[in-house]
């Protein structure tokens, strides 16, 4: 389970508000991989009424908001600002820096801790109290619709001892305090007279973070600095603005590239022409890995239920190519493992070879062809009864990327005699089939958490194969392993960093020789800056976080920019 599902940013050129940061529904398109259109309202062209070196411009949703909504569970763009959680959790590699708490420690395996920080306030001048963080998670049990990232499926209890929070486990899983971490905290002043928090607008809440609500438009929404919060002088823009962005992409290009906002997020194609070249002084970019795109198979039907038939596929297939089909090379091909690299480059196995990159090679890719059963014959590739392997490669119609690298993998299988065709249904009925695992392959995506057993648990964990024609949330390949269940059990007691990295041996062994999934190439998280009123933002040359505009990412990078 990923470990920000809390702090949802809704909105955003459809799928692209969430690669990476909601949810590693393993095989469900929640992540932003690239633009295909919103099909939301028109946009907000309001001027900045406070001064550009005080107000930091962002585009919000795309659809005008009706209701004010600062839930942190289930509100607008901009509340993570509002809420602080345990700990920020960096979605590079997985490391966490102090929030509310101070520190963390696994005692064991099934007791986590984390230390809290002292003469922390709520934005109403009362104290901050161990209480609260106890009646968060207790409110999460109490309201499961709260629960977003499903804590309570693993916790016992949770409970306070001075300032340490105690968190019991019913069973082992040290991975879940990225999880824990990333709960926003409320009041418990507040909340307990809260009839159903679940539904709760919060329309001027009381909170910790740096900042408060300002003022709400449904084109919009205003938050200034709070200067009560322990991190008041950590930010440095009085007042961060929400504008609504446009449906239309074309419009909305227009819009981020002449300066409506400091920041963005959206995929430029030819980003340096479209994007930097409108104003080459202050526009920029940074288009960082945030996950795999990969090609997921059936596993529980002939060819795909054949290892070295999935191998074979891996070598036949040329990541480069499909890549640039798809983003026009603005990323990196991925390697066999699961692992995003560089981020995770600690992570990786030192005796997979090359980092675990695959280097298209027919010769190799028809030898495993062969161990599995199928040769050429006539240039088509055939079963022992001569049959060719034709199948279908399911993608949603409307993702334009995923489509172009559907077809040139199509194009490409074909050259060692595969006839494969492409099923382009609505995102809907590709959700739909995909989780019900009722297609043959499908262009997918995975990882992008920084933490590997969040990418290996969601991806491989045989308790989510559910039955053909039942909802797999995650695992919809239905892949299938007592072994690799053990590991995955190895990796989620381990209490030390060093003893996790190992623990994922096993774990990208499997990935490299058994191609339970096909990793292509990585996906974008598309962050668009200018630097005209503020510099700091995060890139390649100062990777702090990744340039998202919710979550923790936009908190983190709001402590980093400054005035130009």
């Amino acid at each position: 389970m990923y470990h920000k599902t809390y702090k949802k940013g809704t909105g955003q050129q459809s799928r692209l508000a969430l690669l990476g940061k909601l949810g590693l529904m393993t095989g469900v398109v929640t992540l932003s991989l690239a633009a295909c259109g919103s099909t939301n309202s028109s946009a907000s062209t309001s001027t900045k009424a406070t001064p550009a070196s005080t107000q930091l411009t962002i585009e919000g949703n795309t659809a005008p908001a009706t209701v004010n909504n600062l839930n942190p569970y289930n509100g607008q763009f901009g509340v993570d600002l509002m809420y602080n959680s345990l700990m920020l959790v960096d979605p590079i590699n997985g490391t966490m820096s102090p929030e509310l708490a101070t520190s963390f420690k696994a005692v064991n395996s099934t007791t986590l801790e984390f230390t809290l920080r002292k003469g922390v306030k709520w934005s109403n001048g009362t104290p901050f109290t161990p209480a609260d963080v106890v009646f968060t998670f207790d409110m999460l049990k109490k309201y499961p619709a709260l629960d977003g990232g499903g804590v309570w499926n693993q916790l016992s209890s949770v409970t306070a001892s001075g300032d340490t929070i105690i968190f019991k486990l019913s069973v082992p899983d040290v991975p879940l305090n990225l999880s824990l971490a990333s709960v926003p905290i409320v009041s418990q002043a507040v909340w307990s007279k809260v009839a159903n928090p679940a539904t709760y607008t919060a329309t001027s809440p009381v909170v910790t973070g740096p900042y408060t609500f300002g003022s709400f438009a449904p084109t919009k929404t205003v938050f200034k600095k709070n200067p009560l919060s322990f991190e008041a002088s950590d930010v440095k823009p009085q007042t961060v603005a929400f504008l609504v962005g446009s449906a239309s992409q074309s419009t909305n290009e227009l819009l981020v590239a002449n300066d409506t906002y400091d920041f963005s997020f959206n995929y430029f194609p030819d980003v340096q022409r479209t994007f930097v070249a409108r104003n080459p002084k202050y526009n920029k970019y940074w288009f960082p890995a945030g996950g795999v795109v990969g090609l997921f198979m059936n596993l529980t039907s002939a060819p795909f239920n054949n290892p070295n038939f999935r191998r074979g596929i891996s070598y036949a297939i040329n990541r480069n190519t499909v890549e640039n089909k798809a983003l026009f090379g603005v990323e990196q091909v991925a390697p066999q493992t699961g692992l995003v690299l560089p981020g995770q480059q600690s992570w990786a196995d030192p005796a997979i070879p090359n980092h675990g990159m695959i280097t298209q090679n027919d010769q190799t890719a028809l030898k495993y062809f062969k161990l599995a059963g199928y040769s050429q014959k006539n240039g088509k590739l055939v079963n022992s009864a001569g049959q060719q392997v034709s199948f279908s490669i399911t993608v949603p119609n409307n993702y334009s990327d995923w489509v172009a690298a559907a077809q040139e993998i199509s194009s490409e299988l074909g050259k060692v005699g595969m006839n494969v065709s492409l099923n382009e249904p609505t995102a809907a009925v590709y959700t739909t089939n995909t989780q019900s695992g009722l297609f043959q392959a499908a262009m997918g995506s995975f990882g992008g958490s920084g933490n590997a057993y969040s990418t290996f648990n969601p991806l491989l964990n045989s308790s989510f194969a559910a039955p053909i024609k039942s909802i797999a949330v995650s695992n919809w390949g239905r892949f299938k392993s007592a072994a690799v269940d053990r590991e995955l059990a190895k990796l989620a007691a381990a209490t030390t960093n060093s003893a996790m990295i190992k623990a994922t041996y096993p774990l990208q062994e499997v990935m490299y020789t058994q191609a339970p999934v096909i990793d292509l190439y990585y996906g974008g998280m598309w962050g668009l800056y200018s630097t005209k009123h503020w510099v700091g933002w995060p890139s390649a040359k100062n990777p702090y976080t990744l340039p998202a505009t919710w979550d923790d990412d936009l908190l983190a990078i709001l402590m980093h920019v400054r005035p130009a």
